[in-house]
């Protein structure tokens, strides 16, 4: 547990720069000799998750990019796919998960059983739930702040065409969904609203409408209080 609330120091630090709250630490015999936090915004590095940065600090701490099995990485969010691969190419042997919820992994148990088959596979043993209720709390209240700034932005706009990155083409999805102006974004709420785009952009990506789908997808993240990106970025 002191090594899971070091964790979520580091998450407090970047919610302080409006990053995502997750924080990572790496212990060796007992000791810790790296901790980072989320800062992709920050760095303008997609890879910049807190496992990634942390595993890249413990890395030049010991001076090796094997950091060994002996090594254990406490993360207050499950990890991603792209953070379960640094982890198993570190080597490290044991993860203490806080938060088990991750949109980019949902089901942590399948996504390691792929891993196994692989020949590079090296056993390591995740553990979850350590401190979960202050790792969701805090996630949760980062995420309801957020949605507070953007519901006054939204409530500000004059048309839906006013949302960013969208077109005709947008607006009449949107007309197909049921949302004609900001304000029934509003009432519908705005996580249930993303989650209503979410589904619609796979749907149009399926047919292979693609930039609609991107467009719906940057929406999805607009309205979940992330900063604005342009629509290519989703395709």
């Amino acid at each position: 547990m002191p090594w899971m609330e070091l964790a979520l120091q580091q998450a407090r630090l970047a919610a302080q720069a409006g990053e995502v709250p997750i924080g990572a630490v790496v212990v060796i015999d007992g000791k810790a000799i790296a901790h980072a936090h989320n800062a992709p915004v920050t760095l303008n590095d997609a890879c910049a998750h807190a496992e990634i940065q942390a595993i890249r600090h413990a890395c030049q701490a010991v001076g090796n990019y094997r950091l060994g099995a002996q090594a254990t990485l406490y993360v207050t969010l499950q990890p991603c796919l792209m953070c379960v691969g640094a982890i198993l190419h570190a080597r490290i042997g044991r993860v203490v998960v806080g938060c088990a919820q991750s949109r980019y992994n949902g089901d942590l148990k399948q996504s390691l059983s792929v891993f196994e088959q692989a020949q590079a596979w090296h056993p390591c043993v995740f553990e979850t739930a350590c401190m979960a209720q202050e790792s969701e709390e805090l996630l949760g209240n980062f995420f309801k702040v957020r949605r507070k700034q953007r519901e006054e932005t939204v409530a500000d706009l004059a048309s839906l065409m006013h949302l960013p990155n969208a077109n005709k083409q947008t607006i009449d999805q949107l007309a197909q969904l049921g949302f004609h102006t900001p304000q029934d974004f509003l009432q519908t709420g705005l996580e249930q609203a993303s989650k209503i785009l979410a589904e619609q952009s796979r749907v149009l990506k399926t047919g292979q409408h693609t930039q609609q789908a991107a467009i719906l997808a940057s929406l999805c993240d607009y309205f979940n209080g992330e900063p604005v990106r342009s629509w290519k970025q989703y395709l």
